[in-house]
């Protein structure tokens, strides 16, 4: 029996064994450590213990590729076969619920631990460096490999309980937001709040509240490196942080067994996603209508963006979110240090570009899904108009949120303007970081079956980390020049626009490649 339920599991390994692009990629995670070892190496001059500040690097964007992994990769191992229509096929064959699971997450997890693994030797070098011991390597690499299994189990989780795959991927993004940054920040924001008066600090709700936030950080991931990235740590190997993700990872990977049968077993997904379309004819006519003449323009539109439906309903929601802050604007001072004009401006633009992100990885990723991406690579015009069409009917879908943006501009004139000399160059820098992160989702879209923001994003975050040194010292060598900072928004902006051009390129000639299979 024991055969049996570890025959997927076998088959999954020996398959990544023999495949290249694993190989590759675990390839490239080892060698990304010896570059930045070398960089380290190469800045070490006049730097106090410029080891332990290139493992603290290494540490912090291995934790940022878990998150990503988790949101990606992790969260699709049953929802994907649901959306192929094979998790039924398998069940048939005689595969049981934990064989399913062993065979599709655990090998997955294996896979990723292999990566951590190649990257330990080239790690152990920063001990040359200085300023860190094997006992803080050995013992980050733990508490890394604990989160990992508590990631990838809770994505398990919600692959089972989520009949698709972008439901469990919002899900699991959203936990482990709460996870390790709610956690911190909600302590903080009640201090802040219970000082300012806002709550009493008698109520048995707050003390509650504080007790359980005061358990969770204690266990956090970040407040483990943190203790064990400190100069002259002497701790233990295996701390109460690992202990606690390996337990409750294994919880996670229990329900998941116990619910497989009660969520899959009429879970199989034919269809496309129809999201906000109405289903009556009578409500079709009223909220879409027939076609336009940009064909394309209005099948994204409402078939990706969302549609009438979903506009009319942000319409709604983002003044009604935005009156919750104006009431209580004084709390979110207190807690942002941002009056309301200021902080209404930052997350108005947080959700186009979150907006933005999500319609860049689902533009080609459903019609590679389905099989109709060769259908529109034969339309009589060229490949890269329609990728133009493509795009300008998911750009309509922001139009609710870029409406709301300019009423606030408009209404409510910001009082504060930031006297940081530095500002309009960051804001360049994000703007363009942006530009990049979503020509990138694109491609990555064409490329992998599910995770392009993810690994898009992870790609967005090492190039940050290899080239901000020297782009910063480029930069200060145009503001020294020119003899003002905002001498460098221009390099900014071209660049940024030169790297979305050669992405653009590319991503035509990946559709062609594509279609053409």
């Amino acid at each position: 029996m024991l055969h049996g339920t570890l025959t997927l599991l076998t088959r999954a390994l020996r398959e990544d064994a023999q495949r290249g692009r694993a190989h590759a990629f675990r390839f490239a995670g080892s060698m990304l450590i010896l570059i930045f070892l070398i960089v380290a190496h190469a800045l070490s001059g006049g730097v106090a213990a410029p080891g332990r500040r290139f493992f603290e690097l290494i540490s912090w964007l291995n934790l940022g590729l878990i998150v990503l992994a988790g949101a990606s990769y992790f969260a699709t191992t049953i929802t994907e076969e649901k959306e192929q229509g094979t998790l039924g096929l398998l069940q048939l064959a005689g595969v049981s619920p934990l064989g399913l699971l062993l065979g599709k997450s655990t090998s997955r997890l294996i896979s990723v631990l292999l990566v951590f693994l190649g990257q330990l030797p080239f790690a152990l070098l920063a001990i040359t460096l200085g300023g860190v011991t094997v006992r803080q390597i050995i013992a980050v690499d733990i508490a890394l490999a604990a989160f990992l299994v508590l990631v990838a189990n809770l994505g398990l989780l919600s692959s089972v309980l989520m009949p698709r795959s972008g439901g469990a991927c919002a899900w699991v993004l959203l936990f482990l937001g709460l996870l390790l940054f709610g956690v911190h920040y909600g302590n903080d924001s009640l201090t802040v709040l219970v000082n300012r008066g806002y709550l009493s600090p008698q109520s048995t709700m707050i003390n509650g509240a504080r007790h359980v936030l005061d358990a969770l950080i204690d266990v956090s991931i970040i407040t483990r490196l943190d203790e064990v990235l400190q100069t002259g740590f002497e701790g233990s190997l295996i701390g109460r942080q690992a202990w606690c993700h390996v337990f409750v990872g294994g919880a996670a990977f229990l329900l998941s067994w116990l619910a497989f049968n009660r969520f899959t077993r009429y879970s199989d997904v034919a269809t496309p996603a129809r999201g906000w379309l109405p289903r009556r004819r009578t409500r079709w006519k009223l909220l879409v209508g027939r076609a336009w003449k940009w064909a394309l323009v209005w099948k994204d539109y409402h078939f990706i963006a969302g549609g009438h439906a979903l506009a009319l309903f942000k319409l709604i929601g983002y003044p009604l979110l935005l009156w919750v802050m104006w009431r209580n604007q004084f709390a979110l001072y207190a807690l942002t240090g941002r009056m309301f004009p200021e902080l209404s401006r930052v997350v108005m633009l947080i959700i186009i570009g979150g907006e933005a992100c999500v319609l860049a990885s689902r533009m080609f990723h459903e019609e590679l899904k389905w099989g109709t991406l060769p259908n529109l690579a034969v339309l009589p015009q060229p490949i890269w108009r329609m990728a133009y069409g493509k795009a300008a009917g998911c750009l309509l879908g922001l139009a609710p949120a870029a409406f709301v943006l300019l009423g606030l501009v408009i209404l409510i004139p910001a009082r504060s303007v930031s006297t940081n000399p530095d500002a309009g160059p960051m804001g360049a820098l994000l703007l363009m970081e942006t530009v990049v992160l979503l020509h990138l989702t694109v491609l990555y879209s064409l490329i992998v079956a599910w995770g392009a923001l993810a690994l898009a994003a992870g790609t967005l975050l090492i190039l940050n980390a290899l080239l901000s040194l020297p782009f910063s010292i480029v930069l200060a060598g145009v503001a020294a020049s020119a003899q003002s900072d905002d001498a460098v928004i221009s390099p900014i902006v071209y660049f940024g626009c030169m790297i979305s051009a050669v992405l653009q390129v590319l991503i035509v000639l990946r559709i062609r490649q594509t279609a053409a299979r």
